[in-house]
């Protein structure tokens, strides 16, 4: 078995590429318009296809993992679907076989963060949250190169070949990882009765809300910066500086989830949300982005307590199961609310409005922050 610092950096680098692919497509939607002539509406529906069946196949991936092992096949095979399906887009004939191909990439997303959640919470049992803040931290590196690579290969050449320099490296990732993991063995006693219950459903809802609020921003930000009259690569740059914020959140989120627990952060992260969305309705220009940049900080830096909140909710036999729940319910929430706000953007003639009622979200997001334990040991 390889140490635990390789499990963590392993999967550091992993979760590099995982995010990169997973929130690299926000770049290619003014391209993607300007080829199809597509709005905002047929833009919600190419999120949402990207991101349902991660949501729904998330929990029950999680849950075979945690029964029948196989931990290090799922989420090798994960990438290689995904980055297959980015060079399956690259030749697309047109919108809606990009929206077909767009969903086995969401496909390939759901191996990911069950399985190293699992991987990570063995290796590190009682520094889980500084851990996944540090794994957090590989997937925000993700997030930030994700616009900035692609808008600038968008420009300099055009997207269908930034959609090959996207899919090449994420199934040279299948093989590293393919290579490089040790295979898990199977636990019968990962029984899936029992492990959805009231306290994995309030974690999954308290994140999947403030969740869905930041990819909202994230999906549709740079075109709206395009239609307001920026460059492709000012605008790239702009979401670029958004998530780079995500680079210092999560492990900071970590580090202070060890501390002080989840229940605080995620009150807190949802107060300083809703302000922030406030400020974005209100304002315009540097001061909108910087409400922007707030939102980020929030929702990144709660990807690390969410995970490691349940992992402690599964404990060591239901760890891919309950992760699977939180980001599952993530993803159908996402997959729901972006093509409402892009179709809301559309009725009201106005992207930056139709964000700003994403208030509702973080609002319904604080009964669950609050019933949050305040102890996960009492979980």
């Amino acid at each position: 078995m390889r140490s635990s610092r390789a499990v963590l950096l392993t999967f550091i680098g992993a979760h590099i590429f995982n995010d990169f692919y997973a929130t690299v497509l926000p770049a290619f939607l003014p391209s993607l318009a300007r080829e199809w002539d597509l709005d905002y509406a047929e833009l919600g529906i190419l999120s949402f296809a990207f991101s349902v069946l991660s949501g729904v196949l998330q929990p029950s991936l999680g849950h075979l993992a945690d029964r029948d092992g196989r931990r290090r096949l799922l989420v090798s095979l994960g990438f290689l679907v995904g980055g297959c399906g980015f060079l399956a887009m690259a030749i697309a004939p047109s919108f809606w076989f990009v929206v077909v191909v767009s969903s086995l990439c969401g496909l390939g997303t759901a191996t990911y963060h069950p399985q190293a959640t699992a991987f990570i919470v063995e290796a590190y049992p009682n520094d889980r949250g500084r851990m996944l803040g540090l794994h957090g931290w590989g997937g925000s590196i993700g997030h930030f190169l994700a616009p900035l690579v692609a808008t600038l290969v968008i420009s300099a050449a055009d997207w269908r070949w930034a959609m090959l320099l996207v899919g090449a490296p994420i199934i040279a990732t299948s093989a590293a990882l393919r290579l490089t993991l040790h295979e898990t063995r199977p636990n019968p006693e990962a029984r899936l009765r029992g492990a959805i219950g009231k306290p994995i459903i309030t974690a999954a809802l308290a994140f999947g809300l403030l969740s869905t609020v930041l990819y909202s921003y994230v999906t549709f930000v740079v075109k709206m910066l395009v239609d307001e009259g920026w460059a492709d690569t000012t605008a790239g740059a702009a979401l670029t500086s958004m998530l780079l914020i995500g680079a210092v959140a999560q492990p900071v989120g970590g580090r202070i989830y060890d501390r002080f627990g989840g229940r605080r952060l995620f009150i807190g992260a949802t107060l300083g949300t809703i302000a922030a969305i406030l400020v974005f309705s209100q304002t315009s220009g540097a001061i909108s982005l910087v409400a922007v940049g707030a939102i980020a900080m929030f929702g990144f830096g709660l990807f690390p307590v969410s995970m490691a909140m349940a992992s402690k909710i599964g404990g060591e036999t239901r760890t891919g199961v309950s992760v699977g729940v939180v980001f599952g319910v993530t993803g159908l929430l996402g997959a729901t609310a972006r093509p409402a706000v892009g179709a809301l953007a559309e009725a009201l003639g106005d992207i930056r409005l139709a964000l700003s009622w994403t208030v509702l979200l973080a609002v319904a997001a604080l009964p669950f922050a609050i019933r949050l334990e305040a102890d996960e040991s009492a979980l």
